[in-house]
């Protein structure tokens, strides 16, 4: 029984590493939601609450097709098929859409606090991710933007409708940082696995 675990972990934790390395870690979608946020912080600063909260909702569909883009730029794909975890990852992502009727309730009852639910549900979002991609920057993100939004909530008291975007936007950038070195540590790991057997052809060629 243990070495029929054993293995599954083996070839669970091999897949997860495949995954991670031929999406980049997705980290075009943490890319994406940068750009959301800061765009955020335009509109609540030009705008009105209702009207830029209003805005954001239309914003929201463009940060899928641009974290795919995003991630092709940086050499990966974000459509990696896995029989085992693709089911996951699927649902995962999936998962956004449950937090639509929360988001609209607090738009309803007080748009000034919708960006401070967006940027703890979103950021909420990706820590599943830090499993499945093995990555410490991932559960930074969610961690950073819900102590933070909520240590400011705490002390302020009020909504910050401005500042919320901005901090946001400070905790992914952080993180996307942080998944560049990871990403550059795959790299890395894959060339020293992979250098024995290359030297290995070039004693076969050379004999």
């Amino acid at each position: 029984m243990t070495d029929t675990t054993d293995t599954f972990l083996t070839a669970l934790n091999a897949e997860r590493r495949r995954i991670s390395t031929t999406s980049k870690r997705g980290i075009g979608m943490p890319a994406a939601g940068l750009l959301f946020w800061l765009a955020a912080a335009w509109l609540t600063r030009r705008f009105p609450a209702p009207q830029a909260v209003l805005y954001t909702f239309f914003l929201t569909g463009l940060v899928f097709p641009v974290g795919v883009a995003l991630t092709r730029a940086a050499g990966g794909n974000l459509f990696t098929r896995s029989a085992g975890l693709t089911p996951l990852g699927l649902q995962l992502a999936a998962l956004q859409a449950f937090f639509w009727p929360i988001i609209i309730l607090v738009y309803r009852l007080s748009p000034e606090w919708t960006p401070w639910a967006m940027a703890i549900l979103f950021g909420a979002h990706f820590l599943p991710y830090a499993w499945l991609h093995r990555s410490r920057a991932y559960a930074f993100l969610s961690a950073s933007v819900a102590v933070s939004l909520s240590g400011l909530a705490l002390v302020t008291r009020a909504p910050m409708t401005a500042a919320v975007p901005l901090v946001a936007a400070a905790c992914y950038a952080a993180a996307i940082v942080w998944m560049w070195a990871e990403n550059r540590g795959l790299a890395s790991d894959d060339d020293v696995e992979t250098l024995p057997r290359d030297r290995g052809k070039v004693a076969v060629r050379r004999s």
